[in-house]
């Protein structure tokens, strides 16, 4: 029989002025991280005063450790989630234009135990990074290649713009709002190879996952992009490193060591280029080995 166990967990906000759209959470069977981004629009639709990215993030989290349970198919409860999110948010929304682009979206990662197998599940850009007991690394993500995208899209923006500080705010510059939105409104859609969680169920037939085959005790990290740029784009330390030194030293000084490079060695972003000063960052560390009588 197969157990989960918990390590350590850490959820950074990337600023004190908004709040952090990540989650993270867990049950006996399973453990994930969500990654929330806002809509695109000009006011909230659910947080209102807060961040309908916050909320969604929240929700899913909520329903996620409600709803599963041994039997239940992961395409089920995403459906089940996405359905009930797109409810509340036409009832918040009443009679104002909801365009795919204002609406709410989150990425996740999870690790589950299902009938004595390992599997991991995700949308959106979260990833897991799990050591087996063989000695091999292996890493997960519904979208593997976006950090290099990600990187060098604000590798361009911010040699125009003459510094990470000079970047417009996405509000202030209708250009850059317009593109956003256009690539946003063609998330969840068959224009776009980006589902989420979110207010389409049928993002659900589109969920990423993977057995995992490798030996038991299994040593893994399930973390944002935000917390995975320790190894995706600041090359502090390659998976397998960033695995051992989160159990050797603990998420809160992995997470300080993050801000540090953020805030002080590179804070206008020319060393490691990216499209905010600091991003929201969760981690949750966990194993997974056979029980012993």
């Amino acid at each position: 029989m197969l157990t989960l166990s918990i390590i350590d967990s850490l959820s950074l906000p990337g600023s004190e002025n908004r709040p952090n759209e990540d989650q993270m959470g867990w049950t006996a069977q399973c453990a994930f991280v969500i990654d929330g981004a806002t809509g695109l629009g000009p006011d909230f639709v659910v947080g209102r005063h807060d961040s309908d990215a916050a909320w969604l993030a929240t929700f899913a989290k909520v329903h996620f450790e409600e709803m599963i349970a041994p039997g239940r198919s992961m395409v089920d409860v995403v459906r089940s989630t996405n359905a009930l999110a797109r409810r509340i948010v036409t009832f918040a929304a009443k009679d104002r234009d909801m365009p795919a682009w204002n609406l709410p979206i989150a990425g996740f990662q999870m690790i589950r135990i299902e009938d004595g197998a390992v599997v991991t599940y995700g949308l959106g850009d979260c990833t897991l990074i799990v050591c087996d007991g063989n000695g091999e690394t292996a890493i997960h993500s519904a979208m593997p290649d976006n950090a290099a995208h990600e990187r060098e899209a604000a590798r361009r923006v911010i040699e125009e713009a003459g510094g990470l500080d000079k970047l417009p705010r996405l509000i202030d510059d209708p250009a850059l709002l317009a593109r956003e939105r256009a690539l946003r409104g063609k998330f969840n859609s068959s224009a776009s190879n980006v589902w989420t969680l979110g207010s389409t169920p049928e993002a659900a037939d589109h969920l990423v996952s993977a057995g995992l085959s490798g030996g038991t005790p299994l040593t893994g990290l399930l973390c944002t992009d935000g917390f995975a740029a320790l190894a995706t784009s600041y090359g502090v330390y390659d998976p397998q490193e960033l695995v051992a030194a989160a159990r050797r030293d603990g998420l809160k000084r992995l997470g300080a060591r993050l801000r540090d490079i953020e805030r002080r060695e590179d804070p206008d972003g020319r060393i490691y280029p990216r499209m905010k000063p600091s991003d929201d960052a969760t981690a949750v560390l966990f194993e997974i080995r056979e029980a012993t009588e």
